[in-house]
């Protein structure tokens, strides 16, 4: 983990210490300690694995519920729920069997058909991760209670962290079948298989955390209780995290981060993406299902001056995936594949955005519609302002207003928008989770698919040579220049704010915070 300029203020330091007698009152029973920590507001604290999309509730999952795999305490995936794996000579068959100490929060075991319903229900809500397995898989059984078998169409040397992502955890079929879309929206309405459980959700406000005395491993976890904040005012977290109530906060303003830097701001490499979204679905404006109009307002976005403006360390973003994916021959992917535009040419890129806005219909923007660009804090805000202020002065558009939206993820999954936010924060380090997200209409909510796309995507995953891969990534990276469901923007450096001067144990992983091993210092 890549961390800058680690020295702690003074004030910083005296206001940890202050807190320090407060913290004191935190430990509980046993010697073990509660935190209280925020990701991320109601909206995205969803506990359903299913249907669950965002990082905030993808960590929380993290916490209540175990797949084969977990990540341990550097981050790495390690056999979770499987006591022992077995692969075949071919690579494409995996036999996992289970632990003999594993069980559900109401003391029932946890069983392969546990397993192979949470693999089954996965597909069938066909939400943000429904093709996660079933893209790699042919098959999956459970020939007895003990045993789960996976028969893979290729080899897949990342399915380990697959199998480690909270979309692949086991599910209780009963509880899904009681209560149906209520299933895992209070912590009566499902059982948890993880080293915690939910024992309170004050809807819009905080979810705890309680770790469970029958997880096979709770003697080894300081972490009795985890207070989790629901909030997505970036400058009430901060504040709290300032006033030492909070141990970790993933929300920080972006003004606020160069003084902030030091001062418990952490940097890591970003594995992500900073994008727009276009709404090519039934309820979106029927312009931007004009491809040159997309087009248009990709090319007369000034991202030099963005990343400008966040001062954060970003790398230009001109090819959906992110750069430090190398090949054999030392060959980073992003040079690999083709630009999506002209990078060096933003005068002639603008120019060519007007012929093409004037070949769609709307000349110096004369009768371009009135579109909503949502966003889910005010520093995006600041941002999808500074974009809309190119298409204004670049192509005389007018029209299109930016909203901060409370429900954004709500809002974006039922098409509730003409353009909006769209990152993407890769869930593990393999190029087919960037690319895997814009696969049909699954979690970039774009709601655009390509044939053209989606084979050359399923070809780059069933097959595990590497040259062979990077042709077909760099077929898919042609197909979104094309037809660009969404333009990038930036890639951005992944940061949050954490009090290492009284705890250790943080695992950050692409994206993804796990309290899990996180100690009082």
């Amino acid at each position: 983990m890549k961390k800058f300029n680690k020295k702690v203020s003074v004030a910083f330091v005296a206001g940890i210490a202050a807190a320090s007698m407060a913290m004191a009152a935190y430990a509980a029973e046993g010697d073990k300690i509660t935190i209280s920590v925020t990701g991320g507001g109601e909206d995205s604290m969803k506990l359903n694995t299913a249907v669950v999309g965002s990082l905030n509730g993808l960590s929380a999952c993290r916490h209540v519920y175990e797949g084969l795999y977990k990540l341990d305490e550097n981050g790495d995936p390690v056999l979770g729920q499987a006591a022992s794996v077995e692969v075949s000579d071919d690579l494409k068959t995996w036999t996992f069997t289970l632990r003999d100490d594993i069980t559900w929060s109401d003391g029932q075991a946890v069983t392969a058909d546990d397993f192979i319903f949470g693999f089954d229900n996965l597909v069938e809500q066909a939400d943000d991760y429904s093709t996660l397995l079933s893209d790699l898989a042919d098959s999956w059984e459970a020939p007895d209670e003990k045993t789960v078998v996976i028969n893979l169409a290729g080899p897949c040397g990342f399915l380990p962290s697959i199998l480690a992502f909270p979309s692949t955890y086991p599910v209780r079929a009963d509880y899904v079948e009681e209560y149906g879309e209520a299933y895992a929206t209070d912590p009566e309405k499902a059982v948890y298989n993880g080293p915690f459980t939910v024992t309170d959700w004050s809807h819009e406000a905080q979810v705890v955390l309680e770790l469970r005395d029958d997880y096979y491993d709770a003697d080894s976890i300081s972490v009795g209780e985890i207070d989790w904040m629901l909030t997505t005012d970036e400058s009430t977290a901060l504040n709290s995290f300032k006033s030492g109530d909070l141990v970790y906060s993933d929300l920080c303003p972006d003004e606020e981060k160069p003084a902030m830097d030091g001062n418990g701001l952490f940097y890591t490499a970003g594995n992500n993406n900073y994008c727009i979204m276009f709404n090519l679905g039934e309820n979106g404006n029927d312009v931007l299902k004009d491809a040159k109009v997309r087009e248009a307002l990709s090319l007369t976005i000034d991202r030099e001056r963005i990343m400008a403006i966040r001062d954060m360390n970003d790398e230009l973003g001109f090819t959906l995936a992110c750069s430090g994916y190398v090949n054999e021959d030392g060959v980073d992917f992003t040079e690999y594949a083709d630009p999506w535009y002209d990078t060096e040419d933003y005068e002639g890129n603008c120019e060519k955005a007007k012929a093409l806005l004037a070949e769609a219909g709307y000349e110096n923007g004369a009768g371009f519609p009135s579109l909503t660009y949502i966003v889910n804090n005010d520093s995006r805000k600041e941002i999808a302002e500074s974009v809309v202020n190119d298409w204004k002065e670049v192509l005389g558009i007018d029209s299109i207003k930016v909203e901060k939206v409370e429900n954004f993820f709500a809002a974006r999954t039922a098409g509730d928008y003409d353009i909006a936010y769209y990152g993407w924060y890769m869930d593990y380090t393999d190029l087919s989770n960037m690319f895997g997200a814009l696969i049909s209409m699954g979690s970039s909510n774009a709601f655009w698919t390509s044939d053209a796309y989606n084979a050359a995507y399923n070809a780059a995953v069933s097959t595990a040579d590497q040259a062979e891969q990077w042709e077909n990534y760099k077929q898919c990276e042609a197909v979104l220049a094309e037809e660009l469901p969404v333009s990038v923007i930036l890639h951005s450096m992944s940061s949050y704010l954490y009090d290492d001067v009284n705890y250790s144990g943080l695992v950050y992983s692409c994206g993804n915070f796990v309290f899990t091993y996180i100690t009082a210092n």
